[in-house]
């Protein structure tokens, strides 16, 4: 159990498809308020078909619009500079033949043992489909 001093860990899970910009913003938008915001130690996980949002190029073109700023790009790198830890399961990036792509540079490449692990130390797990 963690002290009242340590940060609590959120964990998000991001199995969106990158054809909903909105579905595909939301979760970092509220991973970045966790982290700035409530002082909150963050994990975000791209699975299934979120993994190609750890790709810049896919992740460049999508804007969700008002009332987000921006394209996911540069979204998710803010919240990796915010503090927020970004990983992308493995599997699910063979799976779709994106292993030797180029990643968002910060993303993590993490195996299901990994993701497991979060959950047994998270306070709060919001996943996204």
């Amino acid at each position: 159990m963690a002290s009242s001093e340590e940060k609590k860990l959120d964990l998000v899970i991001v199995q969106g498809r990158s054809e909903d910009a909105e579905r595909a913003t939301i979760p970092f938008s509220l991973a970045g308020a966790s982290a700035t915001k409530h002082g909150k130690s963050v994990q975000v996980v791209l699975m299934f078909d979120g993994a190609n949002l750890a790709i810049p190029e896919t992740s460049e073109k999508i804007v969700a619009g008002k009332p987000f700023d921006g394209n996911l790009l540069e979204r998710i790198q803010n919240v990796i500079k915010a503090g927020v830890k970004v990983a992308v399961c493995k599997p699910c990036l063979m799976k779709r033949g994106l292993l030797d792509k180029k990643l968002i540079d910060g993303i993590e490449i993490i195996s299901g043992l990994s993701l497991l692990q979060y959950t047994y130390a998270t306070e709060k797990v919001l996943s996204f489909t």
